[in-house]
């Protein structure tokens, strides 16, 4: 195997990796009370180093890919990798999602009364 197909494959596994992480302790942080929104930020965090690492494997195989392999016939890449580039896609919204979500705890929570707009009384 050629050393920049090791790396793109290495840099989606740590990214699968990390992303794994963040869901097992997304299931702890909102299995467990007193942890619900103390580190979801942290978790967004990671999301986003996991997002990073996807992208550096979605821009090294292309590159690399058309470089090295002579290109015949009309498929470069398979479904694959339009699966890669959509999987970092919803990772990025995750990440934003739980960088964002501790701004809405008292909603999420229940703690406030809902507001449903019209004259206030």
């Amino acid at each position: 195997m050629i050393g920049w197909g090791r790396a793109a494959a290495a840099t989606f596994l740590v990214g699968f990796i990390i992303l794994c992480i963040c869901f097992i302790l997304a299931v702890i942080a909102f299995s467990i009370e007193i942890l619900r929104f103390n580190f979801v930020r942290g978790i967004g965090g990671l999301l986003f180093l996991a997002a990073a690492f996807l992208i550096i494997g979605l821009v090294i195989y292309p590159v690399m890919f058309t470089e090295d392999i002579p290109l015949t016939g009309e498929n470069m890449f398979s479904w694959a990798y339009g699966f890669g580039w959509a999987t970092t896609i919803i990772v990025i919204g995750c990440a934003f999602f739980f960088c964002c979500l501790p701004n809405w705890e008292d909603e999420v929570l229940g703690n406030i009364k809902p507001y449903y707009g019209g004259s206030g009384v």
